[in-house]
């Protein structure tokens, strides 16, 4: 082998269109790419001016010295990035950033994609008022490409202070470091729909969620849009919001506010990861639900700062976001990943499914999320080692164990956490995706659910539950159906924690449940015994007016007391016997639990005093209708159109049956709803919101029965009383015991659970400016007997 001289490449004038128009393969993501080099400058204040002919992007970062550019700017591929640095570099000064969006070195050939002339302006810190100029054509490079690449001219020269627009005067006045790029001849016009597309992809490149990051903040001045932006101000008035407004105006600060409204709509989960620890956070509607740590199993991920916010979008919350967005939330984007605070291209992008959640979502769509009811945020920091996009800017992060472990993360710790609250919580009552609140939810039903999802997700040696909601997660009503298995699940959260005073109230409770249950069973009894004998003594006196009864016109209650025979009133007296014997057994449990006691606590008088109550309240409405009753009281309920029950009880019932001074009025325009619903229940609704009416001094209330979206019965009810008394807590009007007059505070709270029951709700109707306004909504499915 002879040795001869070494060879070496040559770069020709054809490496700029590679690298710029070639690489960079969209308008959007060249002017990310120099957003980018602003943050990573350590800027917190970037300027984007569209003006005739050119783009400028300033910023006030650090700036560059003529050494700067003539060793790194001009050094194609090299990033100053890359190499370590001392705790006093410059960068590090300005702000406290372990990390840097871009480190590749080619950003700056994004200019390239946007106009065929550059100019930077730059002075570095410390630079006094001398400013760096640099000029280049990039239309240069692209006539001969066989001409070498370092023989094409670059012109450089000095300058005093920075050549902007005077609409950038105020900006530049102020600025004692920074650069500013000014692209010209400009290879597309930038229409207003354009720019407007751009600020709604840099409010989702920076931040959607509402957050500041590191105090960086982008600005948009377009002085050609400045009248239209004035004509859409005055056209939408002072009862615009800030979300219309952000996302139709061209000029001002870009932000993104809709997440800050919506932590308050719908559900969202928040992980984060603390070196060996993954700590978990779920709220619902502004309650936090449960937060939990447990050991980190993502090793890679220790030292990222890993961060993820999955929001589930409920119906409610797709309505607000499309209102203050201006666009289905489909079409925003799902999850968007960040890597040292910038995004990360095209994930979370309509269509793109990085994480994987719409292939899942195929295999099980009634049982799992996709990408069509989430939107949210993960944020990891990290070197090239661990997160490294890929080159061509758009196609994401190339495959590495951390980035393994970081899809694994989102999926298995965030997306599945926020499914297994989600589907048996709220899927579990359809209605619920169309309230803003949790009313559904304080429903004896819905904390059943609620208690059920916590327990199932503690019941695991490794989780240390830190914290949960006691308005949802607590004992419920011993009167629902429910109450029996959610002691299971409250004794499993209790026992997690080491709650002496839960088990302890847990214990009494089930004492309380069990005397019942056996007091009830031993009244039942008696009661089925006569029963039994008064039938079969009556069977032989049945004749032909049987027959009779049968043909006449089917309703829910007979048109009058006439022909009252033996068994109803046997039947009554079947009823009677039951609660009353439960009454008792309330006054026996109340004696025995506060004998030898000096003081007896509020909560276990109320309680008890409620139970009783509420009793007493079946006993009168069964002895209100049961005459007239053309069904068997003797079972607990029936199947039937609920909104004709309903419109029945108020006609022939509640308004014969109430007082002269308040007139009771009912429309039905329900094509028919046909549940399985205990009939004391929907009487105790109807009996309840005419007292309180009464109470309120109203002469008139009015029962409108609809249908909601198809499916479901709303009753809108309305009073023209005195209203809410001043001071009322709106959120806690429906809360056993809470009262602002010299009632019991037990009305509201009886209609809620009794709803409940039935698979209903009950909200205030902010609509109704004169006295009390109530919106009541049933799910077309009941709740299963």
């Amino acid at each position: 082998m002879i040795d001869k001289d070494d060879l070496h490449f040559d770069v020709s004038t054809g490496l700029k269109r590679v690298l710029g128009r070639e690489l960079i393969t969209d308008d959007e993501v060249a002017i990310f790419e120099l957003v980018k080099n602003s943050f990573d400058a350590g800027a917190d204040n970037v300027q984007l001016y569209f003006g005739d002919d050119v783009i400028i992007i300033a910023d006030n970062g650090s700036g560059m010295s003529y050494e700067d550019l003539t060793s790194k700017w001009l050094f194609v591929a090299y990033s100053a990035k890359r190499n370590d640095r001392s705790a006093e570099d410059y960068r590090n000064i300005a702000a406290e950033r372990r990390h840097y969006a871009g480190s590749k070195g080619i950003g700056r050939f994004s200019s390239d994609r946007l106009g065929a002339e550059v100019v930077i302006q730059s002075r570095p810190v410390g630079g006094g008022s001398v400013v760096h100029r640099l000029a280049v054509d990039w239309d240069l490079f692209e006539r001969d490409a066989t001409e070498r690449f370092e023989k094409i001219p670059v012109l450089y020269a000095e300058q005093v202070g920075f050549e902007l627009p005077r609409e950038l005067k105020k900006f530049s006045s102020t600025l004692e470091c920074g650069t500013a790029v000014v692209i010209s001849r400009l290879r597309r016009p930038w229409s207003r729909q354009r720019i407007l597309d751009l600020k709604s992809s840099l409010a989702k490149l920076i931040n959607p969620f509402g957050e500041e990051t590191d105090g960086f903040g982008i600005h948009i001045t377009a002085p050609d849009e400045k009248a239209e932006d004035k004509r859409l101000i005055e056209s939408e008035g002072k009862d615009a919001d800030d979300g219309l407004l952000n996302r139709g105006l061209v000029n001002g600060r870009i932000g993104n506010f809709i997440f800050s409204t919506l932590q308050d709509k719908t559900t969202f989960i928040r992980v984060t990861i603390e070196g060996d620890e993954l700590h978990t956070s779920l709220t619902d509607r502004g309650e936090v639900i449960y937060r939990i740590v447990e050991p980190n199993p993502y090793a890679y991920l220790s030292d990222s700062e890993f961060r993820c916010e999955i929001y589930y979008l409920n119906q409610s919350a797709k309505i607000t976001f499309a209102r203050r967005v201006g666009l289905p939330s489909v079409q925003f984007g799902s999850v968007f990943l960040f890597r040292n605070n910038f995004r990360v291209y095209p994930i979370g992008e309509d269509g793109d499914d990085w994480f994987g959640f719409g292939r899942r979502k195929q295999q099980g769509y009634a049982r799992f999320l996709g990408t069509r009811e989430i939107i949210g945020r993960v944020d990891v920091s990290g070197s090239d080692e661990d997160f490294q996009e890929a080159s061509s800017r758009n196609q994401g992060l190339i495959e590495t164990p951390a980035v393994e472990q970081l899809q694994k993360a989102v999926m298995e710790h965030c997306l599945k956490r926020l499914e297994k609250y989600v589907v048996p919580v709220s899927w579990g009552d359809k209605t619920d995706s169309n309230t803003d609140d949790l009313s559904r939810l304080m429903t004896d039903p819905g904390r059943a659910r609620v208690t059920a999802a916590v327990a199932n997700l503690v019941d695991n040696e490794n989780v240390r539950l830190v914290e949960y909601s006691t308005r949802l997660i607590d004992l419920l009503n011993e009167r629902s159906s429910d109450f029996e298995t959610s002691l299971v699940g409250l004794r499993a959260i209790a026992e997690k924690i080491d709650d002496s005073q839960m088990l302890a109230r847990l214990d009494v409770a089930e004492r309380r449940f069990d005397d019942l249950k056996k007091s009830e069973s031993d009244a039942r009894r008696v009661a089925d015994k006569a029963l039994a004998a008064a039938e079969a003594a009556n069977q032989r006196a049945i004749t032909a007016e049987a027959e009779i009864e049968t043909e006449r016109r089917r309703a829910h209650f007979l048109e009058s007391f006439v022909n009252v025979d033996s068994a109803t009133i046997l039947n009554l007296h079947h009823q009677v016997t039951i609660y009353a014997v439960d009454i008792a057994q309330q006054i026996e449990n109340f004696l025995t639990e506060t004998s030898g006691k000096e003081m007896v606590s509020r909560e276990t008088v109320l309680k008890t005093l409620e139970q009783m109550a509420f009793l007493n309240r079946k006993v009168m409405s069964v002895t209100k209708f049961a005459a007239r009753a053309n069904f068997k009281l003797d079972s607990e309920k029936i199947e039937t159109d609920l909104a004709a029950f309903i419109f029945d009880y108020i006609e022939q019932i509640a308004r014969t049956t109430g007082t002269a001074r308040l007139q009771i009025m009912a429309e039905n325009n329900h094509p028919g709803i046909k549940l399985r619903f205990n009939p004391i229940d929907a009487s105790i609704i109807i009996d309840n919101l005419v007292s309180n009416a009464r109470k309120a001094k109203a002469t008139r209330i009015d029962f409108r029965l609809t249908q909601e979206n198809k499916s479901g019965l709303v009753i809108h009810v309305s009073d023209n009383g005195r209203g809410l008394a001043a001071g009322t807590n709106r959120s806690q009007i429906f809360e056993m015991g809470y009262t602002t007059t010299l009632g019991s505070g037990l009305g509201l709270y009886h209609v809620r659970q009794a709803l409940g029951e039935m698979g209903g709700s009950i909200e205030l109707d902010d609509v109704s400016k004169k006295g009390l306004g109530l919106i009541i909504k049933i799910a077309s499915k009941g709740k299963k007997a």
